[in-house]
């Protein structure tokens, strides 16, 4: 009997997605857009897997407080994100994917999950560069609270900081990162002011 495969499992992330879909419809269309990729026979969690693209996981940290957002600066991009990046074969899922990249870019951990399963899907474009032609990465995001704000930068990003919710946009105003920060905005709301 062949070896059981290393990394996520297929039909547990389908499952996810298909949750994340009847929680969120108004993401529907990208949430269509990761089961077509986990559809293919190739291996889709793979950094080398670039037409489309592949599988990225990471993470929208709140401080204890719930009150500022963790982000890193990006090596590469050069812009403010949130914590994230590569499937790895040794990732059983992808969020232990996402746990282990805060954990590995920032030192925080342990987290703990501010809402069951996926929080927010996005597939966002990445440039060429030296190494690999512009693709596309598919990325599953979950949402946390840090344990302390204390920091332990690596050198996979150029820096790390907490940065207060209505400030992130200053730092980077694009879609993929303002949706989800707007989403998190107004659960914190909504869950200190009840209807």
């Amino acid at each position: 009997m062949p070896p059981a495969p290393l990394g996520p499992d297929r039909q547990r992330l389908a499952e996810e997605l298909e949750e994340y879909a009847r929680r969120a419809p108004e993401r529907r269309s990208v949430t269509e857009r990761l089961l077509a990729l986990l559809a293919l026979p190739a291996d889709t969690f793979a950094r080398s897997h670039l037409d489309p693209g592949h599988f990225t996981a990471s993470a929208f940290v709140l401080c204890p407080e719930r009150r500022r957002l963790l982000l890193i600066r990006h090596p590469k991009l050069g812009r403010w994100l949130q914590p994230g990046g590569h499937i790895e074969p040794s990732d059983e899922s992808l969020l232990a994917a996402a746990r282990r990249e805060v954990r590995e870019e920032t030192g925080v951990e342990p987290l703990t999950a501010l809402e069951p399963g996926i929080f927010d899907v996005d597939v966002h474009l990445i440039p060429a560069n030296p190494r690999e032609g512009a693709h596309a990465h598919f990325d599953v995001r979950y949402a946390f609270v840090a344990p302390r704000e204390e920091l332990t930068v690596s050198s996979e990003v150029k820096a790390a900081r907490w940065v207060e919710l209505e400030a992130v946009a200053g730092l980077n105003d694009e879609e993929s990162l303002a949706r989800p920060v707007l989403g998190l905005t107004s659960r914190l709301f909504s869950s200190r002011h009840p209807r």
